[in-house]
């Protein structure tokens, strides 16, 4: 595969790189970014850090997006960096970010938020949840239910709080999923892994819900019946083979099948960067057969290697992080790789995926490496690329 290196710059890792099938048309200073979803002509971006909350840009012009409004978080010890889209409404969280000096048993504001978005340059708010702790990391939602990441009193870590928002001004809570050795208020003796035993956050598709459970591996839920989620499965990370000592982030269902199969695809977050731990394995892509989803099975785990980025790995945050949470029939990912970039991995065999491309974007001033967060592929195909700490870039992919 081919590399673009467009200028002299390039080489010294100031300027974006990317694969021959890749155009660069834009990019935007824009605040570190969490989650950018997209509706329409318009991006929703929660960002990473306080004092920024949630922008809506209008794209309607990809080299040119523009600011139509800005929301800020509710109290001054909150993120609001994850946000999802149903129709005129827009959630986002409020969770507590450490930094600021504030306490967490003095923390008012976890929780979530729901807006009405029917004037993007005017957002109201309709509602806010409190739930409890830290507040609401990352979640899923439909036009029906939100299925919300969460702590809550009398548990250890985030656990599954669903809750009916088809009243958006009232939203109910229909029920609860958590892992056991999490309900310490309700006897169960707490897992030795503490709070690292805990929910990332769970996405729907059809009658289940896909966890990502951070330090404890990924579980299938069932959700057939709103009211009482089922276990279907658990596959604890002490059971992955290769072994990563990085968390579970996402598992994500191919809503289709592959080849005869029904697939998953997972990642882990890297969180620091290797430093004395060098040797040890970077955050991996992974590919698992969920035929029966009483038992998946991993398939094939993807390393990136070190000398795919021009950052040094060892030194700067390496490893998965998020993918983009729908897969075509395609069967391309996008998946981001904080200093490795964006990477387009094509899962036609899931036992042995193949890179198709890939994006490198220029770091934010001041930082080391760029830190690729999130992704999302818009009506005409474009690619919209955030980075946790600046930056917000739109590209082409031609396969």
């Amino acid at each position: 595969m081919s590399e673009v290196l467009p200028t002299a710059e390039s080489a010294s890792g100031t300027a974006p790189r990317g694969s021959a099938n890749i155009r660069h048309l834009s990019r935007m200073e824009l605040e570190g970014g969490g989650q950018i979803v997209l509706d329409k002509n318009y991006a929703y971006v929660g960002h990473q850090h306080r004092v920024q909350g949630t922008t809506i840009l209008d794209i309607a012009d990809p080299c040119k997006p523009k600011v139509v409004s800005t929301l800020m978080p509710n109290h001054p010890w909150s993120h609001s960096h994850k946000v999802r889209i149903v129709g005129d409404l827009m959630l986002v969280n409020s969770e507590f970010e450490r930094g600021h000096g504030g306490r967490l048993n003095e923390y008012p504001d976890g929780g979530f938020r729901i807006y009405d978005i029917s004037d993007r340059t005017s957002p109201k708010l309709v509602s806010f949840v409190k739930t409890q702790g830290k507040g609401v990391h990352r979640f899923d939602c439909d036009e029906n239910y939100a299925y919300i990441s969460t702590e809550m009193e009398g548990f250890v870590g985030n656990i599954l709080v669903i809750y009916d928002i088809r009243n958006p001004s009232k939203p109910v809570e229909v029920s609860r999923w958590w892992m056991k050795g999490q309900h310490v208020a309700g006897g169960e003796a707490p897992h030795p892994k503490h709070a690292e035993h805990r929910l990332h956050h769970a996405m729907r598709c059809g009658n289940e819900l896909y966890a990502g459970c951070w330090m404890s591996g990924v579980s299938i839920i069932d959700v057939s019946d709103i009211a009482a989620p089922r276990t279907l499965s658990r596959y604890d990370a002490d059971q992955y083979d290769p072994p990563c000592p990085e968390p579970t982030h996402t598992f994500l269902k191919v809503p289709h099948p592959i080849g005869g199969k029904r697939i998953a695809v997972s990642t882990e977050e890297e969180r620091t960067h290797r430093g004395a731990d060098t040797g040890k394995p970077h955050g991996p892509l992974r590919t698992w057969d969920v035929s029966d989803p009483t038992q998946p099975k991993l398939l094939h785990t993807r390393y990136l290697a070190e000398s795919a980025t021009p950052y040094p790995a060892d030194k700067v945050r390496f490893g998965t992080h998020q993918l983009r949470e729908k897969v075509d029939e395609d069967n391309l990912l996008y998946v981001t790789w904080f200093a490795g970039g964006l990477r387009i991995i094509d899962i036609n065999d899931p036992a042995n995926p193949q890179e198709r491309g890939y994006f490198i974007p220029k770091p934010g001033d001041g930082v080391a490496a760029p830190l690729t967060n999130d992704v999302v592929k818009d009506h005409r195909g474009l690619l919209w690329v955030t980075d946790k700490e600046r930056g917000l870039d739109v590209i082409e992919f031609k396969s």
